[in-house]
């Protein structure tokens, strides 16, 4: 085997491994993108909630003004959710745990039921 077939094996072998490794993020984003194309697509649920709604990379944010929810996935594809609790002298941020789609739903869920919108 000469250098030209040596050095193009070893740079597949590396770029089949990024991919490899790219994989459960890309189809994990794929998940979160999705769950932000349902939120936006539903207008009963949007005029309901009245937060704004945003996806930027790896993270779904939601403000319906008490609190900012973040849905954010790491490199490695896993899920987490945060959110704050907004206060003009400290703010608290706390973390539900969760392991899927469904998981960010019922939380988000559970999260806009208990911090509803100021309507007034």
């Amino acid at each position: 085997m000469g250098l030209r077939d040596a050095y193009f094996a070893q740079l597949t072998r590396r770029q089949e491994a990024e991919e490899a490794a790219a994989r459960p993020y890309d189809e994990a984003h794929a998940k979160l993108k999705a769950l932000f194309q349902d939120i936006m697509a539903d207008r009963e649920l949007l005029d309901s909630i009245l937060a704004e709604v945003e996806l930027s990379g790896g993270e779904l944010q939601i403000d319906p003004g008490p609190i900012m929810i973040r849905a954010i996935v790491d490199k490695a594809g896993d899920y987490h959710l945060t959110y704050e609790i907004k206060a003009n002298d400290d703010p608290e941020v706390r973390t539900i745990a969760v392991k899927s789609i469904s998981d960010i739903e019922e939380a988000i869920a559970g999260l806009l039921v208990q911090y509803p919108h100021d309507r007034g």
